[in-house]
This record gives structure tokens, sequence and C-alpha cells, in this order.
């Protein structure tokens, strides 16, 4: 991979512009973070909600041939926040062909030093740069929550090109909850679905997702993740970071659970969907 943001080519277009700036900004986004220590009972609670997220779309994966293609969508926790890496564990199966792409030059180059045998290329998900039909499984882990709500369904669409007839997304975003709700009025922050709350996070309803979903996909399954994070404030932090990880163990077990829908549907944090596509 070429480490060149730009390359040889010239910004002819609006929207090569457009992800020039883009670019410009995640790479600012993460040289702020690489300077930030992460507490280490969020990387422990996301990876591993990450990672079971993962698990369990390969589950629902049929392959006619003797390797799965595996796209992720960004390169954020390889790249950067590495303790919440996922692509890691399968760097050396060799039934996995392993390709992920990321709209930051930084977080690409970061990512290609820290996970092996993996294709990394410096795009965007509105314009993926594959041909159509290769994928076997698509992981978007908290990627779509950082577009604008009206861009949602034309991502969709790129994921559904970009996969295998009968090919698995694996969707993780945001979500508007109803405790969510509660505490951005509660902080008088209005028009949160289409202006970025903190710089570059949506939160979306999840009835207004799984509609741009269900025309080009079958759900499969889904899960209301994420609890823990919006409680993750000065009160509560402390608390959450005295913890021992098989509490979080427990946690995500029940996050992951069929029960999930009806317990944490008002104030999880993530909504998980696993589809299929038509």
């Amino acid at each position: 991979m070429s480490c060149n943001p730009l390359g040889a080519k010239l910004l002819s277009s609006f929207s090569e512009i457009r992800q020039c700036h883009d670019s410009s900004l995640w790479n600012g986004e993460a040289r702020r973070v690489l300077r930030v220590q992460v507490p280490e009972w969020f990387t422990y609670y996301i990876g591993n909600l990450y990672r079971k997220a993962t698990k369990i779309g390969l589950k629902w994966v049929r392959v006619n041939t003797n390797k799965i293609s595996l796209l992720k969508t960004d390169l954020w926790n390889e790249g950067i926040e590495t303790g919440r890496d996922v692509l890691s564990q399968y760097q050396n199966e060799k039934r996995f062909n392993l390709h992920g792409v990321d709209i930051s030059h930084l977080v690409c180059c970061s990512a290609q030093k820290s996970v092996q045998n993996i294709h990394i290329m410096q795009a965007n998900i509105k314009n993926l740069p594959f041909k159509d039909t290769l994928f076997d499984i698509v992981l978007d882990l908290s990627t779509l929550d950082h577009v604008p709500l009206h861009q949602v369904p034309g991502v969709i669409q790129e994921y559904r090109r970009a996969l295998k007839k009968g090919g698995v997304l694996v969707l993780v975003y945001w979500c508007e909850s109803v405790l969510l709700r509660l505490i951005f009025k509660l902080h008088r922050i209005k028009n949160y679905r289409e202006q970025p709350v903190g710089g570059t996070q949506y939160y979306f309803p999840v009835n207004q997702v799984k509609e741009c979903v269900k025309g080009d996909f079958n759900i499969l399954e889904e899960f209301w993740t994420g609890s823990l994070l919006n409680f993750n404030n000065r009160v509560v932090a402390p608390i959450l970071k005295s913890l021992p990880n098989p509490v979080y163990d427990l946690i995500l077990h029940i996050e992951y659970s069929k029960i999930s829908k009806y317990l944490l549907k008002g104030f999880a944090g993530l909504h998980v969907i696993i589809a299929r596509r038509k």
C-alpha cells in the first residue's frame, strides 16, 4: 500500500476534494487520540463488543471457496486504538482474505504496521474502490455513524454492491435511544441527527436505519449493546474503572443475548444488525 494520501491523481472533482478534506479531519483526530490515554475498561469493553459482533456475523457466512473474503470499512481500531483491534485475530488464518479501508492516510499507514496479511486502501465508504460482488462479509463497526443520516441509504447500497449475493453485513452504529434523547434534551443539544455531536459522531433512529437495510438485505439478528457508554460521565466513570473484566464479560453476554432487545432497547448506546444480502 502506498502511504501517499493523494498519489499521482489530481483532485479533479468535488467528491475528491471532499474526501481530501475528510481525510485531513480524521488525520487530525487520529493525532489527537494518540495523545490521549483511553481508560482500560473502555478499551476492553468496546474491543470485545466489536469482536463479538464479528464472530456472530462470521457464523452466518456461507462460502463456496477455501477463503472468506472480508472487508472492514475503517481501520481505527487496528491503527490507532489497537486494544480494540478486530482483524489481528484473523491475520494468520489461511481461510481469510483480509481487506481494510479508511479515509485517513495516517490510520491506513498505522494499521498496515499493526496487522499482517491484509490489503489496505485509503478510501471513502461512500465510494468503495472494489468491483461488484467481491466480499463474503463486510464489517462496519461504527463507521456508518460518521456520515449524516441522509447519506446512510447510499452507503448501505455501496455495501450491497461490494458483497456477494448471500454475503453478510455486520453493522454496529450509535443509535438514538430514549436515554440518549433525554441526555441531549438536558444538555440542549439539537439536530444531532444532521449535525455531528463532538465533531464527528452522529446518532441514528433505529427504525430508519433498519428500513434502509431491509431494502437490500434480510436482517438475520439484531442486538442492543454498549449500554455502559451512555453512563460514562464524571460520576459513574470511577465505578466503571474499578470493575473487574468478568463483569464486562457478563454485561456483554447479556447484551448479545436474545433478551437484549427487551431489556436494553431504551438505553443501549449501540445497535447491532447482522444481515444477508438479497
